[in-house]
């Protein structure tokens, strides 16, 4: 459609400043981070924001009589808008030495979906150093193929052998070896950027107890099944034999992935929460707690919103994450603006909110783009044996109100080797509202059956049965959206947001208006939530 944008009636953005210089244009404006005005502007939060930006070399006479601006000069941009500002420079000490993990020549699958593995050994440091920055590698022509990559910590005996090939890392074939090497280290995927340490946080590298050996995990999108795709992606580490106060650990939160994970077709929004329960904490963490400092949030494309919400003694005490418009391909590790501290003894809810609406039949849980996971990893110091904390609703629970028979429901829920009939025979199920509503109920109501993982991938041996109902004092999550349509519009934030958006622009003439392209520019500058 080419006609021209609506004006606004209240108009709530104001230019600052602008300029010209170099084929740039530059423009400073502000617009207060909640206008209250629920019809024509959406909060700026810290949930993801999609931009969409468009632009006429043209200088229009006035307002109404700007030039369409013609397919290649727009776009739309996922983003951050109040991400915490970093002093990069400051954070990278001058005697870090880089080492690479990447990828040897892996010829890619013809797969839609591959999660491909290769084993390295740490670097050849022999005393305690600190990890303080990582950065993807991503190789020229690969990066819509690379979505995301975990370089893994292995803390059990390792068969060295594995150093010298690479293997698809769910594979039921896969090495026994792999069983302990599924404490994350470093993420990277699509949209993510250079990760920095806080100046006082490092991962521990070669000392005593330290991991010598490491896996990569890659996964790589091959939509069209090609077969010529070779790659030599990776992550890049920075060390540095400053020792800092802290060791940095990192923490998996949220649901098991499989298929007892469903979500039915055609919903608008439907919930799948994961339990990280306070026995668990109580055993992981130190009894002076740990102080989270960043996260990832993660699902597939269904995703729409998750929030991971903080309880001590059945009392919500904070929600540490959050992102009401989650955008698949834009995920980044994020800093906290303020360091939040979890305490033994704390449960962490983690809520992902799902849209069905152009699915014709289930989706389950797994690890391939189509199907679903509902996780967040969570950097925080100091370092203890907290890494991992998830649940499953009960599939017996599910099973029962779909109407499954007892025959077909009773089997060992922690089996790997269960036939799929009951998967086919929930494909075909008439998927009704009643049906729908009582799956939903279960989600909610069920019971829970929990992991509590030590980065050996070993349980906790003190813990009672990892059995649970979802917790009765848990309250929905709030809708911030909904919340914003049934306030007071007279209630005016206070908080000014300052702005500078540059695009880049031909620069027609010497004499040139800056006016000219502002008009051009704002009126077309959006900000749109994904829902």
């Amino acid at each position: 459609m080419k006609g021209k944008p609506l004006v606004d009636p209240h108009q709530d953005w104001f230019l600052l400043s602008g300029k010209r210089d170099g084929g740039y244009t530059v423009l400073k404006f502000t617009r207060l981070l909640d206008t209250k005005d629920c019809e024509h502007d959406l909060p700026i939060t810290s949930d993801t924001l999609r931009v969409i930006w468009a632009y006429n070399n043209a200088i229009p006479e006035s307002e109404d009589g700007m030039t369409y601006h013609g397919p290649a000069t727009r776009g739309s941009k996922s983003i951050n808008l109040l991400e915490p500002a970093q002093n990069k420079d400051a954070l990278l000490p001058a005697s870090a030495v880089r080492y690479d993990f990447l990828n040897r020549n892996v010829s890619v699958p013809a797969e839609k979906t591959t999660y491909w593995c290769e084993a390295f050994k740490k670097p050849s440091i022999n005393t305690k150093q600190h990890l303080v920055k990582y950065a993807p590698v991503i190789q020229k022509g690969n990066k819509g193929v690379v979505h995301h990559m975990i370089l893994f910590a292995c803390y059990t005996p390792f068969d060295e052998s594995l150093l010298e090939r690479g293997y698809n890392c769910y594979d039921s074939s896969k090495p026994d070896t792999m069983i302990g090497c599924g404490n994350p280290m470093a993420l990277w995927a699509v949209g993510g950027e250079d990760f920095y340490f806080p100046p006082d946080v490092g991962f521990s590298l070669g000392a005593v107890g330290d991991p010598t050996y490491f896996i990569l995990e890659t996964r790589y999108d091959n939509p069209q099944q090609r077969t010529d795709i070779i790659d030599n992606s990776g992550i890049m580490l920075w060390y540095t034999p400053e020792i800092r106060k802290y060791d940095a650990g990192l923490a998996e939160v949220g649901t098991l992935v499989g298929d007892f994970m469903m979500i039915p077709p055609r919903q608008k929004s439907f919930q799948i929460s994961g339990i990280c329960n306070s026995n668990c904490t109580q055993a992981a963490i130190p009894p002076e707690g740990i102080k989270t400092f960043a996260y990832i949030l993660h699902t597939h494309l269904a995703g729409r919103k998750i929030h991971v919400r903080q309880y001590r003694d059945e009392q919500l005490v904070d929600v540490l994450a959050h992102d009401d418009n989650y955008d698949f391909n834009y995920q980044q590790m994020r800093w906290l603006k303020k360091e939040k501290t979890i305490m033994p003894g704390d449960s962490l809810i983690v809520d992902c909110f799902y849209s069905s609406t152009d699915r014709a039949s289930l989706t389950l849980g797994g690890i391939a783009t189509t199907e679903e996971m509902c996780v967040t990893y969570i950097y925080y110091y100091p370092r203890s044996e907290f890494s991992s904390c998830q649940s499953l609703v009960s599939p017996r629970d599910q099973f029962s109100v779909l109407g499954m028979n007892e025959s077909l429901a009773n089997f060992d829920v922690e089996s790997t080797d269960e036939p799929n009939h009951w998967t086919k025979f929930l494909q075909n199920a008439q998927w009704t509202p009643s049906l729908t509503s009582a799956l939903q109920r279960v989600q909610l109501k069920g019971e829970n059956y929990h992991i509590c993982q030590k980065g050996d991938a070993s349980q906790f041996p003190e813990l009672p049965p990892l059995i649970s109902k979802y917790p009765s004092y848990v309250g929905p999550v709030k809708d911030r959206v909904q919340d914003c349509l049934s306030s007071n519009a007279s209630t005016v934030s206070t908080t000014v947001s300052a702005l500078e958006m540059t695009t880049t622009t031909a620069d027609n003439s010497a004499n040139s208006q800056v006016k000219g392209f502002t008009v051009g520019i704002i009126v077309l500058f959006l900000i749109q939530m994904c829902i």
